[in-house]
């Protein structure tokens, strides 16, 4: 029973992958919810969400570009997957 006293349990809080450009419009959605449980690295949620055929990538973990694919990943983080960008 929950209650105003009771701590909330925030290791069943999920990823949330993001997803951007053409990777966006290959695995035809924006976003995907994945159990924490799953994913312990950012290279658990690329290949959980089925973009390991996708190269190069850019992620950010938290709004924060990584280039580590063995960087940890925690309960309720937010992983943006992204191709790379060019411009002017």
């Amino acid at each position: 029973m929950i209650n105003e006293y009771t701590v909330p349990d925030f290791t069943d809080k999920p990823v949330k992958a993001l997803f951007f450009g053409a990777i966006a419009d290959k695995l035809g959605k924006h976003v995907s919810l994945l159990p924490a449980s799953d994913v312990h690295v950012a290279a658990d949620v690329v290949k959980a969400v089925g973009c390991e055929d996708f190269a190069p990538l850019l992620i950010a973990i938290n709004q924060t570009q990584v280039n580590d694919m063995q960087t940890p990943i925690k309960a309720g983080d937010e992983i943006a997957i992204m191709p790379p960008f060019s411009g002017g």
